[in-house]
């Protein structure tokens, strides 16, 4: 019986930089491949092929999308026996484990000096290019966020707060109980989306496809919803329960979702730019108005509607520049793909198909 797949961003572009999570699930995973190469569509494909055969065994598998490029995987995590494959190169990632987890397999030795030098120029040319406009990406998203901390100042000031207070104390009692496990609650990371070509893109219902309850947070920017989750996350690694923050694609310090699998259940922001409501026949989906607890005055609306407007041009302007970002990074793997020595490569990454006992 075949395995399955679930989808994850592997990066995302927030106002604070590029986010990526691969250091955290290293720490996760019982073995790594730390795969080390230049960027090229061929080690997503190794990837891809890696993911299927393990899913053809039976295993659950974790497949980590790149945010710029559709179809293109940057790693793979194999549950059950808790392999992560992960191209580390564009990371700067090292491994610190030699020897033990850590298993190291370079991919530059695969690529042809004479093909090399004929597109050099070209190489150097969209390098560059990308670098410019990943930069721009960036600046855009900062000044995006930026404009974002002003609309939760003007919510925050309109919160009953301890309002808010007693109705998450209810949430808890009713998610925990009085349940306490005799072990100790872990704790795992990963994104919930990024900003991409073709806006703000998610992974949801692929992150919470099994999961039998689904809470879904309603609430203004800055009201709460973030350190709600945080809280519950505490809350289950305190109880003896695993917990896995799922973290905001567009701001790096910000929780979006937070999974609890022993109670299969997850709570998640569900307001812009990720509108969920609950799906008819889905018995386990509910809403968690924390908009309630927000009255805004007309003076308050009238700030927020200006404050909206800068903020959908910022964005805008991050998502035309994610465009170029994700040309030039194309034009690379494209390039680099003509270099790769089709023999070595084969050689090379023969050993990684090992089978398994599930």
């Amino acid at each position: 019986m075949n395995g399955n797949v679930t989808y994850y961003f592997g990066h995302a572009l927030t106002g604070q930089g590029v986010k990526h999570l691969y250091k955290e699930m290293m720490d996760e995973a019982e073995l790594v491949y730390v795969l080390q190469g230049a960027s090229t569509f061929k080690g997503s494909e190794l990837l891809k092929e890696l993911g299927y055969f393990y899913v053809k065994q039976g295993f659950a598998v974790e497949w980590f999308q790149h945010a710029l490029l559709e179809n293109v995987i940057e790693g793979v995590f194999v549950r059950g026996c808790n392999r992560l494959f992960v191209w580390t190169s564009t990371w700067g990632i090292e491994p610190t484990l030699l020897g033990t987890k850590h298993r190291v397999l370079s991919f530059y030795d695969c690529l042809e000096e004479q093909q090399l030098e004929k597109i050099g120029e070209k190489l150097a040319a969209a390098i560059k290019e990308r670098d410019l406009w990943r930069e721009k990406c960036i600046t855009m998203l900062e000044i995006a966020k930026k404009i974002h901390d002003d609309w939760e100042v003007v919510t925050q000031s309109c919160m009953d707060w301890q309002a808010l207070d007693e109705q998450v104390a209810r949430l808890k009692s009713t998610i925990f109980q009085s349940i306490v496990l005799n072990k100790t609650g872990r704790r795992t990371h990963r994104l919930l989306g990024t900003l991409t070509p073709r806006g703000a893109e998610n992974t949801v219902d692929s992150m919470t496809k099994n999961l039998t309850r689904r809470l879904m947070i309603k609430g203004k920017p800055g009201t709460g919803k973030s350190s709600l989750m945080k809280g519950l996350a505490d809350e289950a690694n305190a109880r003896g329960l695993d917990a896995q923050i799922v973290w905001c694609g567009l701001d790096a310090g910000s929780v979006d979702m937070v999974i609890i699998p022993e109670l299969n259940f997850c709570i998640f922001d569900s307001t812009e730019p990720h509108v969920f409501n609950p799906q008819d026949g889905r018995l386990g989906d509910e809403i968690f108005d924390m908009g309630q607890h927000c009255k805004l005055s007309e003076q308050a609306e009238a700030q927020i509607e200006d404050i909206r407007v800068k903020y959908k041009s910022a964005m805008q302007d991050a998502i035309g520049y994610t465009t170029r970002y994700a040309e030039a990074e194309k034009t690379i793997r494209q390039l680099m793909d003509h270099c790769v020595s089709t023999a070595i490569w084969r050689e090379k990454t023969a050993p990684l198909f090992e089978r398994l006992a599930k």
